[in-house]
């Protein structure tokens, strides 16, 4: 009767401990719920990455921008247009790597006289040499090479007009850093030949001589138009409209820069395009 007992109990406890234990279907269910959580928290993670990545290139670009259409406007600002020329602004085509492909895109520059508050960046005899008129170069740098729009790079040459001693030089240099040795009305006399003022420098970031010419880097299709009123249609056009175009006989009171940003490290593919507008409310 005892062992009978024993018996009822030892079955009792053991499916009482059996209860107690998880079923394969249970197992499989809660197995595929973790799966389902992780896929989810990978997918969310992973987006949140992507977007964090495209937001600091956004602001990338977005910082490039603003110190490009700064600059530009405020020399703008000052243009000369009584000297000879007032201005020259070429325009030219050139070639692009975009995903292993060569494109052509617009690869223009512009230069002209300005009034301002310039100065060097460098010391010259140990004086910063200082003057209140430039001639001022905009284009992307010269290269041999074709190169991706992430590595082309927006210059600004900037040449003070000054008779500080320390630019000795009687006649004009062959390769200037940072001035011209004459005054403006010397200028508009003699002016430099074309190819002294005008021509695309090569850009050398290990050069602290072409470090003061270094506007930003990733910039790509650049063009430069100016507005003319066509009084044969009564309306308003953007000049030069194709390529190879060399313009210094004109008068506007508006030029019209496009250019893509690109960011460093190539997040946005395509680049973002930029048109900006500077107003010349002098001309």
């Amino acid at each position: 009767m005892q062992n009978k007992k024993n018996k009822k109990q030892t079955t009792s406890n053991e499916r009482r401990a059996t209860k107690h234990g998880f079923t394969l279907i249970e197992l499989v269910v809660a197995i595929g719920l973790l799966v389902m959580v992780i896929s989810f928290s990978s997918v969310i993670f992973t987006a949140s990455i992507d977007g964090y990545r495209t937001s600091t290139a956004n602001a990338e670009i977005m910082q490039k921008l603003r110190a490009i259409t700064n600059q530009l406007s405020s020399d703008l600002e000052g243009l000369v247009s009584t000297p000879k020329p007032p201005l020259i602004l070429v325009s030219q085509d050139a070639n692009s790597e975009i995903s292993g492909e060569s494109v052509t895109v617009r690869s223009d520059k512009i230069a002209f006289l300005a009034t301002g508050d310039f100065q060097t960046t460098q010391q010259y005899n140990g004086n910063t040499i200082y003057g209140n008129t430039a001639s001022i170069f905009y284009g992307l740098a010269k290269t041999s090479t074709i190169q991706e729009p992430k590595d082309k790079i927006l210059l600004r040459r900037q040449m003070i007009l000054t008779s500080d001693p320390n630019f000795s030089s009687d006649s004009y240099p062959e390769a200037p850093i940072e001035g011209y040795n004459f005054s403006l009305s010397e200028w508009d006399a003699n002016t430099p030949s074309t190819n002294d003022w005008t021509e695309k420098p090569e850009m050398d970031i290990n050069d602290p001589n072409n470090l003061v010419m270094y506007m930003a880097k990733g910039v790509d299709d650049f063009t430069v138009q100016y507005a003319d009123w066509n009084d044969t249609d009564d309306k308003l056009d953007w000049l030069p409209k194709d390529a190879d175009d060399i313009e210094t006989d004109f008068t506007t009171n508006a030029f019209k820069f496009m250019f893509t940003l690109y960011d460093s490290k190539g997040i946005i593919k395509n680049g973002r395009r930029f048109t900006h507008i500077v107003h010349l409310s002098k001309q």
